[in-house]
């Protein structure tokens, strides 16, 4: 028996809410991610509650700057005071959220992005306030005409529940 919604489908529908509030890069993201998701198979099995329950975040990174501007859902994942977000804060504030044992691979990735123009696709762990929250990020880096990295936006959800549930473990404030 197959429980719970595709990713997918879910993806999608965020992509079409996206697209409508007139956010042409998230909604391109969330399209890329359904297209992933089908691809993969995974599902969404949360008993009742809806996606829009779910703390999906979104930033736009001005690269020439240092400036991420990010929603409040996006600042609450990361411990950064949403007042501050939506102004703009270094990119360091961000990282200084994600676990140890994880920024290697994340820079690594924001790296590859920025010189590449590839899409960021990333599950990684951040910490907040003494609280873990495994999240999923995707984004995609803008380049000007001559290569150079000027924007990075995307969107970010967190996926603790079902990291939980597919490995039958606790996470473990830090």
């Amino acid at each position: 028996m197959i429980v719970g919604r595709p990713i997918s489908e879910i993806c999608r529908e965020l992509a079409i809410s996206a697209q409508a509030s007139h956010q042409t890069v998230l909604a391109q993201i969330l399209r890329m991610a359904s297209l992933e998701a089908a691809q993969s198979g995974v599902r969404y099995h949360d008993g009742d509650s809806s996606i829009q329950d779910r703390l999906v975040g979104t930033w736009d990174w001005d690269i020439a700057n240092d400036r991420v501007y990010a929603d409040s859902k996006f600042a609450r994942l990361f411990g950064v005071n949403a007042d501050l977000a939506s102004r703009g804060t270094p990119l360091q504030d961000w990282l200084d959220a994600i676990h140890p044992d994880d920024i290697d691979d994340v820079t690594a990735a924001i790296n590859r992005s920025l010189t590449t123009g590839q899409v960021f696709s990333r599950e990684y762990r951040v910490v907040s306030h003494g609280d873990t929250h495994w999240v999923y990020a995707r984004g995609k880096c803008t380049l000007d005409s001559s290569g150079k990295a000027v924007r990075f936006p995307g969107a970010i959800v967190d996926i603790t529940r079902e990291k939980i549930d597919d490995h039958h473990f606790s996470i473990v404030p830090t």
